[in-house]
């Protein structure tokens, strides 16, 4: 036991000082230092991207709860914010949110920031804040309360305003905006059709814009919450140009009309919640949107998240191609006769195949799944490197070190695993770091011709989505910021798997070393 556990120590202490050995004349290749460092900055990038964009890299929708409906996170083909500070970019906007805390998740927010009137004054109306009774998981709400216990009193409207001040900071108006709220009746005696009506207004100085109405039935919503969303793009005669024609302070106004038609007494209490108005710039991110009509994507949270895929991609096709093909010239080169015949001839049929064209087909027939492409990346990757280890394992095999391990009674996977294998592992590392750089790019050709996994958020889909675009015809000049930045990544990684691979050959191949 003490002498196995003796020869285990002195293997790894081996292990270790020839790692050393080679660490210290790899430090030496100054190419091989370049791609471990683009490598390694494209790693960190993979492992921390949640950390380092906040949106979904497929459907991104702007952070809150809407029950309606989920906002897109910002316009479709927004420039990046940075472009401000060129030479025209002065009056780019960018988002605003009207209301900070639409949830109303804190009483100190709601009393600080809004106010509220309400008209006739005669009437017995009351706003507060409610802890309790929100539309969300019975978070906070605005609780307007209306009593008329005079049944003498004449029919009449009651109005109740309530006013958010905000800021807006640009002297060009926004591209769009986007409006929400969830409203709820706790009815018990109106009787009229439209008891209620609701309208959001917008206000600069004197001026009071309507951007919204709506008339809620009583018997529709009575104990129960409804939601509403309103989208304006540009239309209603230009109404975002209209009304912020420049920076200054505006005033978000929600109003509600009562119309109190006389019958009884009037007991009558409405729940505000998820009250927002968002709008929306021509600025966006660092590598600003994509011209997705629905939920426009940020190009910068699509270009960190597409790194996980590239190396999922490159390292598994690589890594299994590199495994068959070692294991098809291992058998192949050793055993010889009709089995490598049957292997080799079999790989150069595959090899007279032309690859993107066999590999379109099969995508085509197997589906378009990010896994699909995976395996016929590796189907379609072992043979080069198979033919390389057949013809190191045929001049082995012929040498006296194997002649002896013959002779001395080892079997073939024997000789194989502890005599050949060692020999032509060097060949494996080569393989792996050359082999990443096909995959990537195979994968960015296929996801370019549309044949990509349109739930996989790749850097090749993020130049198929531009060409499917039809933008590319404006030049690169106004959509460079979308199609550069993914192009640049993949010949990066490329690039960086060639360098180490380079290296790795100089280092591990004796006759090149000697050149060195």
């Amino acid at each position: 036991m003490g002498d196995h556990m003796a020869t285990r120590k002195a293997r790894v202490s081996f292990m270790i000082s020839r790692f050393k050995s080679f660490w210290k004349e790899y430090k030496q290749n100054k190419r091989g230092v370049i791609g471990i460092i683009i490598i390694l900055f494209f790693g960190v990038i993979a492992v921390a991207a949640p950390l380092l964009t906040p949106y979904d890299p497929l459907r991104p929708t702007h952070p809150g709860f809407y029950p309606a409906r989920q906002p897109p996170i910002a316009e479709k083909q927004c420039v990046p914010i940075w472009y401000k500070y060129l030479p025209g970019g002065q009056d780019l906007s960018e988002n605003v949110e009207a209301v900070l805390d639409h949830e109303f998740s804190s009483n100190e927010t709601f009393y600080k920031e809004w106010v509220w009137t309400h008209y006739p004054p005669k009437y017995n109306v009351t706003v507060r804040y409610n802890a309790t009774g929100g539309r969300n998981n019975n978070d906070g709400t605005i609780e307007i309360s209306y009593k008329r216990e005079d049944v003498e009193v004449a029919p009449g409207n009651v109005s109740v305003t309530l006013f958010k001040e905000f800021e807006y900071p640009f002297n060009s108006p926004p591209k769009s905006f986007w409006m929400h709220l969830s409203c709820r009746i706790d009815n018990r005696t109106i009787l009229t059709t439209y008891p209620i009506a609701i309208s959001v207004r917008l206000s600069r100085g004197k001026e009071v814009f309507s951007v919204w109405n709506r008339h809620v039935r009583a018997k529709d919503v009575a104990s129960k919450w409804e939601d509403s969303w309103a989208v304006s793009k540009g239309l209603l005669g230009m109404m975002e140009e209209t009304i912020f024609t420049n920076a200054g302070n505006y005033t978000y106004e929600v109003k509600l009309t009562i119309f109190d038609n006389g019958e009884g007494k009037t007991d009558l209490t409405i729940r505000l919640d998820n009250v927002n108005m968002l709008l929306y710039g021509s600025a966006f991110g660092l590598l600003g949107t994509d011209v997705d009509k629905i939920t426009p994507r940020d190009l910068l949270t699509r270009l960190v998240h597409g790194t996980r895929i590239s190396f999922m991609i490159g390292l598994l096709a690589a890594f299994f191609s590199v495994i068959i093909g070692l294991f098809v010239g291992l058998i192949s080169g050793y055993v010889g006769g009709l089995v490598d015949e049957v292997l080799m001839r079999f790989a150069d049929f595959l090899l007279i195949l032309p690859g993107l064209v066999l590999l379109i087909v099969l995508v085509t027939v197997l589906g378009r799944s990010i896994w699909n492409i995976i395996g016929v990346l590796i189907f379609m990757g072992w043979m080069g490197f198979s033919r390389q280890v057949r013809s190191m394992v045929l001049s082995l095999r012929e040498r006296q070190f194997i002649e002896s391990a013959k002779a001395a009674g080892g079997g073939t996977f024997y000789i194989i695993n502890r005599h050949i294998i060692p020999n032509v592992f060097a060949l494996v590392y080569i393989a792996l770091a050359t082999s990443v750089p096909g995959a990537i790019l195979a994968e960015a050709s296929l996801a370019w011709l549309g044949l990509g996994d349109i739930n996989i958020p790749s850097w090749g889909m993020m130049l198929h989505d531009f060409s499917r675009a039809g933008i590319a015809l404006k030049g690169l000049g106004e959509t460079w910021f979308w199609v550069l930045p993914p192009g640049i990544a993949i010949a990066l990684m490329a690039m960086a798997f060639i360098l180490i691979g380079f290296s790795l050959d100089e280092i591990l191949n004796p006759k090149l070393r000697k050149r060195r």
